[in-house]
């Protein structure tokens, strides 16, 4: 559940400062938004649907076009005919890293009622993930709360960082977020300490830490877990590849993150199996998402064959 978007990709010698113009090397298009790129990863381990909206436009056109081909579910995305199809610009420097400036459109116009609507129609049960991040309006994160079914997996990517609401105490998410938004959310200036107090505030909390992999927090216990080493490219998506990975392994009945789960059928085994296996896989995942250009980022179709790399035509 999240937002629909077309990326525009800007090639810059640097990223530019404050009042700074930079002249871009190369311009490209591809598919975008949390919500969509969440369920292009997730959908290569597992069913998915998207609840979201999108525009009535071309854009919107193209961005169904693309969800459908990546095995995504879109009947319970809603278009918008009178309003565009949210827009990402994505700058990317030489080294890979990006800013990215966002024009929702569509998006702000989920509301609540759509996604009681949406949720009747897909009723979610035991060991099925709803998976959300805050690019939707918090009444719908409200409705998500009080929809639930009992065994029913909620995880919450917390991205944009923003308030977060006050969660029921028996309908509270796995929260995910990046370094950044943690210290953002929390206040805490060292990451464990930001994850612990996240998961105070949730059911359990998982912070990426980039490059250095990823905490999480949980039972008042925080452990590290490593992340292969890669040459990156561009790690536009790589969060939301997190996000859905973890999902779809969760939604094939693995226990919360610190246990040892079975992975995906179509989303290969890491190793070594010491460290938790949902966050692992999660990491390794949105590693290899970094080797390539996003176009959906999360299109990393050569996973399922154990290649750890995009598929040729992304």
């Amino acid at each position: 559940m999240g937002a629909v978007n077309i990326d525009r990709l800007l090639r810059c010698p640097v990223l530019p400062s404050p009042g700074e113009t930079v002249l871009v090397t190369s311009v490209k298009e591809g598919f975008g938004g949390k919500g969509g790129n969440e369920a292009v990863a997730a959908a290569m381990g597992t069913a998915t649907d998207l609840v979201a909206k999108g525009g009535g436009d071309a854009d919107g056109l193209k961005a169904l076009a693309n969800l459908r081909s990546a095995s995504v579910g879109v009947d319970t995305v809603i278009t918008e005919v009178s309003t565009p199809t949210g827009q990402a610009l994505v700058m990317v420097d030489p080294d890979g890293v990006n800013s990215i400036a966002v024009i929702s459109g569509a998006n702000t116009l989920l509301s609540a009622q759509d996604v009681t609507d949406a949720l009747t129609v897909l009723r979610p049960l035991a060991g099925d993930v709803i998976l959300t991040s805050g690019e939707i309006p918090l009444p719908c994160l409200q409705a998500v709360a009080g929809f639930l079914a009992p065994g029913t997996r909620w995880v919450h990517n917390a991205a944009p960082a923003g308030i977060l609401p006050a969660w029921p105490q028996d309908n509270r998410p796995l929260l995910v977020v990046n370094e950044v938004e943690a210290r953002q959310l929390t206040g805490a200036a060292d990451a464990r300490a930001a994850a612990q107090i996240l998961a105070e505030a949730a059911s359990d909390a998982v912070v990426t830490l980039g490059g250095d992999g990823a905490l999480v927090a949980q039972e008042g216990l925080c452990e590290h877990i490593p992340t292969p080493v890669v040459t990156v490219v561009d790690t536009t998506g790589a969060g939301e590849v997190f996000c859905g990975v973890l999902a779809a392994v969760l939604a094939h009945g693995s226990p919360p993150p610190g246990r040892q789960p079975p992975p995906p059928p179509r989303v290969p085994s890491p190793s070594p199996r010491s460290a938790p296996e949902a966050l692992y896989l999660a990491r390794t995942t949105s590693s290899a998402c970094g080797l390539t250009e996003p176009a959906h980022p999360a299109r990393l179709t050569r996973m399922e064959h154990g290649h750890a790399g995009p598929s040729p035509d992304h």
